[in-house]
């Protein structure tokens, strides 16, 4: 490695631009040739990154570094009318909020007014309200209510609900906040989404696994409650689950563990399973993989509540 780029990736840390690297006196040739030896990674033309520090990252965290680099590069960054701020899921993981999928483009959105453009990997798009807009570690972002209906419109609801439960369960916005936001003229191309969001969101759930598994529950037309606590006959709290089917005496959990390196936490979870179906419960355990199945989640629950119609307390 060139010394003078070990040394701008020690004070830039989250990305490089070539005018950085210029002002070091570090050449085009040289910077080619720091890509070329694996040194530095391209992102934009002149939006560079540590390579290791890329690679070593997961998805979300690889968003979160472009975001970072291509904001650094950007002379438009700012909170005044017309400028940018970093919105969508590239404003979420710089608040370090939770995001369902990645992309390759940078979000950002005018502060006030201007109009949006798509290109070179940064999508900037409708204006949002200068009051909307704050200051994260000294990058401009749209602030999380509202870049959580962002993400609803542009990816999805089920990436907005993630991003919208996250902001709810760290405090970083309220319910109320979430719909009175709902008719801002920059969520108008999937206005329904941002409501259903709004509509949705729940602070309790515990990670982006659990709101990605009530998104599934919705879709599937099952009502549940969420965070449930189940005691037994002398009063003792048993377990909280994460859902009940309403009505019912079926339970779901997330389990976002590939596998159970701990076997005294796998033997926890099994006493815990059996104490629950001598309660008279059925649990049904979701993980990653089934929640891209919604025909198998379907099948098990239904199995689990004929199992529980026929269950007796013991």
């Amino acid at each position: 490695m060139d010394p003078r780029v070990g040394r701008l990736l020690e004070v830039h840390p989250h990305g490089l631009t070539t005018a950085h690297l210029h002002r070091a006196g570090v050449s085009d040739t040289v910077i080619r040739s720091q890509v070329a030896a694996g040194v530095l990674l391209r992102l934009r033309r002149e939006v560079l990154v540590d390579r290791r520090v890329w690679e070593a990252s997961p998805p979300w965290e690889r968003h979160r570094l472009r975001a970072l680099a291509v904001a650094g590069s950007l002379t438009s960054l700012g909170t005044e009318p017309g400028q940018v701020a970093l919105s969508h899921r590239s404003g979420l993981v710089v608040q370090d909020l939770d995001v369902h999928g990645s992309d390759d483009e940078v979000h950002g959105s005018r502060v006030g007014c201007g109009r949006g453009h798509r290109s070179g990997g940064l999508w900037v798009h409708a204006p949002v309200p200068p009051g909307q807009v704050t200051d994260q570690d000294g990058i401009p972002v749209v602030r999380p209510a509202l870049a959580s209906l962002q993400e609803a419109v542009v990816h999805g609801a089920e990436c907005g609900l993630v991003a919208a439960d996250s902001a709810l369960r760290v405090g970083a916005a309220t319910p109320e906040e979430l719909r009175s936001l709902v008719d801002l003229s920059c969520l108008r191309r999937d206005r329904p989404a941002a409501r259903l969001v709004a509509d949705l969101a729940d602070g309790s759930r515990e990670s982006a696994g659990e709101s990605r598994t009530a998104w599934l529950l919705h879709l599937l037309d099952i009502e549940v409650e969420c965070q449930v606590e189940i005691y037994g006959p002398a009063g003792w709290l048993v377990a909280r689950s994460d859902f009940r089917i309403k009505g019912t005496n079926v339970l779901l959990e997330f389990d976002g563990r590939v596998k159970y390196d701990d076997r005294d936490v796998l033997m926890a979870e099994k006493v815990r399973e059996d104490r629950l179906r001598e309660l008279g419960y059925e649990v049904v355990r979701l993980t990653w993989a089934d929640l891209a199945t919604p025909g198998l989640v379907r099948a098990k629950i239904r199995q689990a509540l004929a199992r529980a119609s026929l269950r007796r307390p013991a």
